[in-house]
């Protein structure tokens, strides 16, 4: 890999991250900001090749592609069982996506 891809994705990842805090703090205040930042952030990380780390991607629904706030707009659930195994459920509210996010427990 070329040092200049090396700069770039480095420069992606950090943009990507300042504008998912962004997000996070403008939500509550203006929820179509805080989506167009998501999506800027989105963007970044599918154009550089940059994965977007675990607690953000999670915070996107898989559907509709908005920016997820625990208690907005979307539903946090814990399932506990266990034959079928233990997982969170997250639905998001705009769209009714639920993902489920298995736990295992070692």
């Amino acid at each position: 890999m070329t040092n200049f891809k090396k700069v770039a994705r480095e420069i992606a990842k950090t943009r990507m991250l300042f504008l998912f805090n962004l997000a996070e703090k403008t939500f509550l205040k203006d929820k179509i900001l805080a989506n167009r930042y998501a999506d800027l952030a989105r963007r970044y990380a599918q154009r550089a090749k940059v994965k977007i780390p675990k607690k953000w991607k999670r915070r996107i629904c898989h559907q509709c592609k908005t920016f997820l706030y625990p208690g907005k707009n979307c539903r946090i659930r814990l399932q506990s069982r266990k034959g079928k195994g233990s997982h969170i459920t997250l639905t998001c509210l705009d769209c009714g996506h639920t993902t489920r996010y298995y736990i295992h427990i070692s």
